[in-house]
């Protein structure tokens, strides 16, 4: 029983594609039975966002990294860097409705490096006008490997400025300090809360020959997507549903239906409800981002993942869920028509592995953030 409703605030900025909002948005479903919560994000946004009791969401003007150059750049406005930053503080100033009674951050001080002035900036206030009230980081289990001096500055961060360390992801899968070497130092404030994913289905539709293959919400994926596509006239009884970015252009998907030459191929833009496509699909094909897969394992979906060659993060968690019978890896040379179409009949006629993953991190979280925030001692 809560004392009193709650406020939170939450920060979460996305640079290159959705998985950080989405699961922000999971978390916050939750937290809205005992909390109103004030979201603050950027990057790209959804096409809706929810309504839930007590939630408001500014959405700043919009910072992505080129992952070509690795920039920073502002794809909505002719304005310099320097004055979109601008224009986002006042935005973030307007917006906020103190006090709070805690804040959440996504990622950071794991990632978020450009962002560290603005995200400092709003701790240094949050301590002004509220007080020692907790800080809470939400961050993914797996790190793009850094220098040992970037890993000491995280850590610094983290006994500064956070109360609880919360990494969606289940260890007997992969260990936090497999990519953060110092994660001894921080372990006082680490806790697992398994993987955020939307519940398992209250019953399971018929599965159906359809292979659904999704590029997510970055700008990366397409070659995917492009392979799928050559390898459908292979395997004309499954029907290929080919979701496309949300940013995908009129021009790229042009570009991707004039690579269709069977009729058993549909390319669509994103999906909204991609969860209950891949409840009744034959196959998931997809990167290996960690919504994506968890969305993909809570649907017992059999998968081939096919990793972002960008960073290290998609290949570990493939190997890592792979070693467990969840998903097959692709590599780039099984992109071929003749050996994507091999791997899909291998896939889907494998016996799915009966192990079970922490998949409830949302609930968990919001249950340990209730705990602490009633002075409650949180078990588990």
């Amino acid at each position: 029983m809560h004392s009193k409703r709650r406020k939170i605030l939450f920060y979460c900025q996305s640079l290159v594609g959705l998985g950080h909002l989405t699961s922000s948005l999971l978390v916050i479903r939750e937290l809205s039975t005992y909390a109103d919560v004030d979201l603050i994000h950027g990057g790209q946004g959804l096409q809706q966002m929810p309504e839930l009791p007590g939630f408001r969401h500014l959405r700043l003007p919009t910072i992505l990294i080129d992952s070509a150059t690795d920039e920073l750049y502002a794809p909505d406005s002719d304005k310099p860097i320097e004055a979109v930053w601008a224009e986002r503080a006042v935005a973030i100033e307007q917006f906020v409705n103190w006090p709070y009674d805690a804040v959440i951050v996504e990622f950071f001080p794991f990632g978020r490096r450009r962002l560290k002035k603005e995200i400092l900036g709003l701790f240094a206030t949050v301590r002004q006008r509220c007080g020692a009230i907790p800080i809470f980081c939400f961050v993914r289990e797996i790190l793009v490997p850094a220098p040992l001096d970037a890993e000491q500055r995280m850590m610094k961060l983290v006994r500064e400025h956070i109360h609880t360390v919360f990494v969606r992801g289940d260890p007997n899968i992969v260990r936090f300090e497999e990519t953060f070497s110092l994660t001894a130092g921080i372990a006082d404030r680490l806790v697992y809360v398994g993987y955020v994913s939307p519940p398992p289905p209250a019953s399971w539709p018929v599965r159906r020959n359809r292979i659904v293959v999704s590029q997510g919400g970055g700008e990366i994926g397409k070659t995917l997507l492009r392979a799928a596509i050559r390898t459908a006239p292979l395997l004309p009884n499954y029907h290929f549903l080919v979701v496309t970015s949300s940013r995908a252009s009129a021009s790229e998907i042009a570009e991707l239906q004039i690579l269709v030459s069977s009729p058993n191929v549909q390319v669509v833009s994103f999906l909204n409800n991609f969860q209950e496509n891949l409840q009744s699909a034959a196959l998931s094909i997809s990167l290996g981002g960690d919504n994506t897969l968890m969305d993909v394992i809570s649907t017992r979906t059999p998968a081939l993942a096919y990793p972002y060659a960008g960073n290290s993060e998609q290949g570990l968690r493939i190997e890592k869920l792979a070693g467990k019978g969840f998903v097959l890896p692709l590599t780039e040379t099984d992109l071929v028509p003749e050996r994507l179409s091999t791997k899909i009949r291998e896939t889907i006629n494998r016996t799915y592995p009966q192990q079970n993953i922490a998949i409830n991190g949302a609930a968990e979280i919001s249950r340990r953030i209730s705990a602490i925030l009633e002075g409650e001692f949180c078990e588990g």
